[in-house]
């Protein structure tokens, strides 16, 4: 389950990790997560300015089927508030449920349900992520925790989208808005750009509203700029008739305090009926941190920390798209001699202790900084630039080889094991990465039929 879930989180965070919120994306993660915990279905429903939640997303076993809307008001106020506040809540039929428990089990017609919440920063619901079960499973430890993990990365994808319609409902109700929703809003005039509107959240660090009004926008926002913003947005939201169509958002970091803000820029009429520009700006500073999370949980291997598959393949395909600079390297493919024996003897607790140590000392070795990287299980493979010669990978094995005689301690005792090292060049081995990683491979089996310890270039296997 540990693998399988780490897994699961990793292929999630790649799934997610791109910034425009997809249908097709939602519905691929609906299954992914449906799949893993065998439920029937997989629901995201978003609520509307009338309080209605509306089914937007969902992946369904034959036979399942789910409500298509319905009133926030049909779940207790109570236990909104609670749903609001927990990562995820967890009913099966026949536990001792509360009468609102029970609603909810009956409302999505399900034995089970898992139910997070996709919610503002003052706790109110504004989506829901379901996944229910015809038939009552409790859920392991294991799974609990899994989807602690999950269901969060998943509902700030969803939640980017959410917010985004609600920002779009501006132009009909701007005076709510601009009154209650609690992000940073400034209106300026289309074409002249002076200041109309501030709200005091936008306000405040800038000095107050009296900073704003009767100002042209880069005057406060960015002083010493004398016109217009390069980057501004403006021509995207006006047709070839100058009428007002639809909202754009981009992502903006305030320079004097760091904080990351979602901008959203859209056209209306103001109340004397000039053409207006509303800018409107959440802070994601969180979420921020949440996608450098998501693109590290991609990139990287959980145990140690070191680039991954996906990155060895990137930075393997950017090299060889440069050969025809005169780019040349070598490609070296480490696998353990003995390491299926630390597992048995030791157990695997052991072993990830073991892959740990290994992948420090890779680290460690100057020639690799920046260069190893865990394909997978005990396979570790180096990228080594072209300006280094057979002799010094050679040297590298050698050193390498001389550490491995030595016991690596761990706190189940000391073990020993060795390196088979296999090695391709390029170009003159391959142009493609699979094509390296395979003559790599193929080298390295050659060291391990021969007794493992030791290295073996991919020329050599004509030998």
């Amino acid at each position: 389950m540990e693998e399988t879930g780490a897994k699961l989180i990793l292929d999630l965070a790649e799934l997610l990790g791109a910034k425009q919120v997809e249908t097709d994306v939602i519905d691929r993660a609906l299954a992914m997560i449906s799949s893993e915990f065998a439920f029937d279905g997989g629901l995201v429903y978003e609520l509307d300015q009338y309080n209605v939640l509306h089914l937007k997303e969902h992946s369904l076993r034959s036979g399942f089927t789910c409500q298509p809307s319905f009133d926030l008001d049909e779940i207790d106020a109570a236990y909104r508030s609670y749903l609001a506040q927990e990562i995820f809540v967890l009913l099966e039929q026949g536990q001792g449920n509360t009468a609102a428990e029970e609603a909810l089990l009956q409302l999505f017609a399900a034995r089970s349900l898992v139910v997070g919440s996709i919610v503002d920063e003052n706790l109110q619901i504004y989506g829901l992520l379901v996944f229910a079960r015809q038939t009552v499973r409790p859920l392991t430890a294991a799974e609990r925790c899994l989807l602690t993990t999950a269901l969060p990365i998943f509902s700030r994808y969803i939640g980017v989208r959410v917010y985004g319609n609600r920002l779009a409902f501006a132009n009909k109700s701007m005076e709510s808005i601009l009154d209650n929703t609690g992000i940073d809003i400034y209106v300026n005039d289309f074409y002249t750009h002076d200041i109309l509107y501030a709200n005091k959240s936008m306000a405040a660090p800038y000095g107050g509203i009296e900073q704003f009004l009767g100002r042209k926008c880069w005057e406060v926002l960015y002083p010493g700029q004398n016109g217009p913003c390069s980057f501004c947005p403006q021509e995207k939201l006006i047709d070839e008739h100058g009428l007002p169509t639809k909202i754009y958002s981009w992502d903006y970091q305030r320079p004097f305090d760091g904080s990351w803000f979602r901008v959203f820029s859209g056209a209306f009429r103001w109340v004397d009926g000039r053409l207006a520009h509303v800018v409107s700006s959440a802070d994601i500073t969180e979420n921020k941190h949440n996608e450098a999370l998501i693109e590290y949980l991609a990139n990287y291997d959980a145990l140690t920390e070191l680039p991954n598959r996906r990155m060895l393949v990137q930075e393997c395909e950017r090299r060889l798209a440069q050969l025809e600079d005169g780019s040349k390297g070598y490609l070296l493919f480490f696998d353990i001699d003995g390491f299926k024996n630390i597992n048995d003897t030791f157990g695997h607790e052991a072993g990830d202790e073991f892959l740990v140590q290994l992948g420090q000392f890779f680290l460690g070795i100057p020639m690799l900084e920046g260069s190893i990287y865990r394909n997978g299980g005990d396979e570790f493979v180096a990228i080594i630039d072209g300006d280094k010669t057979e002799d010094h990978v050679r040297n590298l094995a050698s050193f390498i080889h001389r550490r491995f005689n030595k016991p690596w301690q761990l706190k189940s005792g000391a073990v020993f094991c060795n390196v088979s090292i296999g090695v391709a060049r390029y170009p003159e081995d391959g142009r493609k990465v699979e094509e390296l990683l395979l003559k790599a491979d193929q080298a390295m089996y050659r060291v391990k039929k021969a007794g493992g310890k030791g290295i073996c270039f991919d020329y050599e296997l004509a030998d």
